[in-house]
Protein backbone atom coordinates (compact mmCIF):
# COMPACT_ATOMS: atom_id res chain seq x y z
CA UNK A 1 0.00 0.00 0.00
CA UNK A 2 2.81 2.36 0.90
CA UNK A 3 4.66 1.57 -2.33
CA UNK A 4 1.52 2.22 -4.43
CA UNK A 5 0.99 5.53 -2.65
CA UNK A 6 4.59 6.56 -3.32
CA UNK A 7 4.25 5.61 -6.99
CA UNK A 8 1.10 7.68 -7.32
CA UNK A 9 2.85 10.64 -5.71
CA UNK A 10 5.79 10.26 -8.09
CA UNK A 11 3.49 10.14 -11.12
CA UNK A 12 1.64 13.24 -9.87
CA UNK A 13 4.94 15.04 -9.40
CA UNK A 14 6.08 14.10 -12.92
CA UNK A 15 2.78 15.33 -14.38
CA UNK A 16 3.15 18.61 -12.49
CA UNK A 17 6.70 19.12 -13.77
CA UNK A 18 5.59 18.40 -17.36
CA UNK A 19 2.75 20.89 -17.07
CA UNK A 20 5.08 23.56 -15.70
CA UNK A 21 7.56 23.01 -18.54
CA UNK A 22 4.81 23.22 -21.15
CA UNK A 23 3.51 26.43 -19.57
CA UNK A 24 6.95 28.04 -19.73
CA UNK A 25 7.35 27.00 -23.38
CA UNK A 26 3.93 28.42 -24.31
CA UNK A 27 4.63 31.70 -22.54
CA UNK A 28 7.98 32.04 -24.30
CA UNK A 29 6.36 31.35 -27.68
CA UNK A 30 3.66 33.95 -27.06
CA UNK A 31 6.22 36.54 -26.00
CA UNK A 32 8.24 35.85 -29.15
CA UNK A 33 5.20 36.46 -31.36
CA UNK A 34 4.27 39.92 -30.05
CA UNK A 35 2.55 42.18 -32.59
CA UNK A 36 4.82 44.28 -34.79
CA UNK A 37 4.00 47.65 -36.32
CA UNK A 38 3.14 48.20 -39.99
CA UNK A 39 4.33 51.45 -41.57
CA UNK A 40 2.59 53.42 -44.34
CA UNK A 41 3.20 56.37 -46.68
CA UNK A 42 0.87 58.30 -48.97
CA UNK A 43 1.20 57.33 -52.63
CA UNK A 44 1.24 59.73 -55.58
CA UNK A 45 -0.03 59.65 -59.14
CA UNK A 46 2.06 57.82 -61.78
CA UNK A 47 5.18 59.82 -62.57
CA UNK A 48 6.07 60.14 -66.28
CA UNK A 49 9.45 61.31 -67.53
CA UNK A 50 9.38 65.11 -67.31
CA UNK A 51 11.38 67.96 -68.84
CA UNK A 52 12.90 70.17 -66.14
CA UNK A 53 13.92 72.89 -68.63
CA UNK A 54 10.40 73.95 -69.60
CA UNK A 55 7.56 75.68 -67.78
CA UNK A 56 7.16 78.00 -64.80
CA UNK A 57 8.84 77.02 -61.55
CA UNK A 58 6.26 76.61 -58.79
CA UNK A 59 7.10 76.32 -55.10
CA UNK A 60 4.97 74.31 -52.69
CA UNK A 61 5.22 75.25 -49.01
CA UNK A 62 5.27 72.44 -46.42
CA UNK A 63 1.65 71.53 -45.70
CA UNK A 64 0.45 72.61 -42.25
CA UNK A 65 -1.17 69.87 -40.14
CA UNK A 66 -3.35 70.13 -37.01
CA UNK A 67 -1.72 68.79 -33.86
CA UNK A 68 -4.07 65.82 -33.55
CA UNK A 69 -2.62 64.47 -36.82
CA UNK A 70 0.99 65.38 -36.05
CA UNK A 71 1.89 62.00 -34.55
CA UNK A 72 3.30 58.67 -35.78
CA UNK A 73 0.09 56.68 -35.28
CA UNK A 74 -2.56 56.67 -38.01
CA UNK A 75 -5.65 58.50 -36.77
CA UNK A 76 -9.14 57.15 -37.44
CA UNK A 77 -12.47 58.49 -36.27
CA UNK A 78 -14.86 56.59 -34.02
CA UNK A 79 -17.47 59.34 -33.81
CA UNK A 80 -17.73 63.08 -34.34
CA UNK A 81 -15.86 63.74 -31.09
CA UNK A 82 -13.78 60.58 -30.63
CA UNK A 83 -10.66 59.49 -32.48
CA UNK A 84 -8.57 56.33 -32.29
CA UNK A 85 -4.79 55.95 -32.49
CA UNK A 86 -3.48 52.58 -33.63
CA UNK A 87 -0.12 51.77 -32.04
CA UNK A 88 0.63 49.12 -34.68
CA UNK A 89 -0.42 51.09 -37.80
CA UNK A 90 1.96 54.02 -38.17
CA UNK A 91 3.28 56.55 -40.64
CA UNK A 92 6.79 55.82 -41.91
CA UNK A 93 7.53 59.56 -41.71
CA UNK A 94 5.73 62.65 -40.38
CA UNK A 95 2.38 62.92 -42.15
CA UNK A 96 3.02 66.53 -43.20
CA UNK A 97 6.17 65.38 -45.03
CA UNK A 98 4.36 62.54 -46.79
CA UNK A 99 1.44 64.85 -47.72
CA UNK A 100 3.73 67.59 -49.07
CA UNK A 101 5.78 65.17 -51.16
CA UNK A 102 2.66 63.54 -52.62
CA UNK A 103 1.27 67.00 -53.47
CA UNK A 104 4.51 68.04 -55.21
CA UNK A 105 4.71 64.80 -57.19
CA UNK A 106 1.04 64.94 -58.15
CA UNK A 107 1.32 68.52 -59.41
CA UNK A 108 4.40 67.59 -61.43
CA UNK A 109 2.47 64.76 -63.07
CA UNK A 110 -0.72 66.78 -63.67
CA UNK A 111 1.13 69.82 -65.05
CA UNK A 112 3.65 67.70 -66.95
CA UNK A 113 6.65 69.55 -65.55
CA UNK A 114 9.51 68.76 -63.20
CA UNK A 115 9.64 72.41 -62.11
CA UNK A 116 7.42 71.86 -59.06
CA UNK A 117 9.55 72.04 -55.94
CA UNK A 118 9.15 72.11 -52.18
CA UNK A 119 10.01 75.58 -50.88
CA UNK A 120 10.24 77.42 -47.58
CA UNK A 121 9.96 80.87 -49.15
CA UNK A 122 13.55 81.80 -48.34
CA UNK A 123 16.56 82.07 -50.59
CA UNK A 124 17.17 79.32 -53.10
CA UNK A 125 15.68 78.43 -56.46
CA UNK A 126 13.57 81.38 -57.68
CA UNK A 127 9.90 80.54 -58.23
CA UNK A 128 7.11 82.38 -60.04
CA UNK A 129 4.15 80.94 -58.15
CA UNK A 130 3.72 79.55 -54.65
CA UNK A 131 1.19 77.10 -53.23
CA UNK A 132 0.28 77.01 -49.54
CA UNK A 133 -2.08 74.54 -47.87
CA UNK A 134 -3.41 74.02 -44.34
CA UNK A 135 -5.17 70.75 -43.49
CA UNK A 136 -8.24 71.15 -41.28
CA UNK A 137 -9.30 67.48 -41.18
CA UNK A 138 -7.71 64.35 -42.60
CA UNK A 139 -9.17 61.22 -41.03
CA UNK A 140 -12.13 58.88 -41.42
CA UNK A 141 -13.69 55.58 -40.45
CA UNK A 142 -12.18 52.19 -41.22
CA UNK A 143 -14.48 50.57 -43.75
CA UNK A 144 -16.25 53.92 -44.24
CA UNK A 145 -15.08 57.20 -45.77
CA UNK A 146 -11.93 59.27 -45.54
CA UNK A 147 -12.52 63.02 -45.20
CA UNK A 148 -10.03 65.69 -46.28
CA UNK A 149 -10.79 69.34 -45.55
CA UNK A 150 -8.05 71.76 -46.53
CA UNK A 151 -7.60 75.49 -47.04
CA UNK A 152 -5.21 76.35 -49.85
CA UNK A 153 -4.01 79.36 -51.80
CA UNK A 154 -2.04 80.18 -54.95
CA UNK A 155 0.19 83.27 -54.82
CA UNK A 156 2.47 85.35 -56.99
CA UNK A 157 5.90 84.70 -55.51
CA UNK A 158 7.30 88.19 -56.13
CA UNK A 159 4.64 90.36 -54.50
CA UNK A 160 2.65 87.68 -52.59
CA UNK A 161 -0.48 88.65 -54.52
CA UNK A 162 -3.25 86.13 -53.93
CA UNK A 163 -4.38 84.54 -57.19
CA UNK A 164 -6.76 81.89 -55.91
CA UNK A 165 -7.93 80.66 -52.51
CA UNK A 166 -10.39 77.98 -51.49
CA UNK A 167 -11.58 75.75 -48.67
CA UNK A 168 -11.97 72.32 -50.25
CA UNK A 169 -13.78 69.19 -49.06
CA UNK A 170 -13.10 65.69 -50.36
CA UNK A 171 -14.66 62.35 -49.43
CA UNK A 172 -13.19 59.01 -50.51
CA UNK A 173 -14.65 55.56 -49.68
CA UNK A 174 -12.13 53.15 -48.19
CA UNK A 175 -13.78 50.04 -49.62
CA UNK A 176 -12.46 47.81 -46.82
CA UNK A 177 -11.93 47.97 -43.06
CA UNK A 178 -8.13 47.79 -43.28
CA UNK A 179 -5.42 50.38 -42.77
CA UNK A 180 -3.99 49.64 -46.21
CA UNK A 181 -7.36 50.55 -47.78
CA UNK A 182 -7.66 53.56 -45.46
CA UNK A 183 -4.27 55.01 -46.50
CA UNK A 184 -5.03 54.30 -50.17
CA UNK A 185 -8.24 56.35 -49.81
CA UNK A 186 -6.25 59.15 -48.16
CA UNK A 187 -3.87 59.10 -51.12
CA UNK A 188 -6.82 59.45 -53.52
CA UNK A 189 -8.07 62.43 -51.51
CA UNK A 190 -4.67 64.13 -51.84
CA UNK A 191 -4.77 63.41 -55.59
CA UNK A 192 -8.21 65.07 -55.81
CA UNK A 193 -6.83 68.16 -54.04
CA UNK A 194 -3.86 68.15 -56.41
CA UNK A 195 -6.18 68.18 -59.44
CA UNK A 196 -8.05 71.18 -58.05
CA UNK A 197 -4.83 73.13 -57.44
CA UNK A 198 -3.47 72.12 -60.86
CA UNK A 199 -6.57 73.56 -62.54
CA UNK A 200 -6.03 76.88 -60.74
CA UNK A 201 -2.40 76.94 -61.92
CA UNK A 202 -3.42 76.15 -65.50
CA UNK A 203 -5.94 79.01 -65.43
CA UNK A 204 -3.18 81.38 -64.26
CA UNK A 205 -0.86 80.33 -67.09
Amino acid sequence: MVEESEMRNQRSLIHLVVLLVLSVVCLSACAGKSASSTFYVLSSLPQPTLNAAEGTTIGVFPVAMPEYLDRPQIVTRVSENEIRLDEFSRWAEPLKESFTRALVQNLSSLLNTAKIIKTTGGTGIPVALQVGAEVVQFDGILGGDVILIVKWGLFEAEDKKLISAKRSYFKEPTGAATYEAFVAAQSRAVAALSREIAEAIKARR
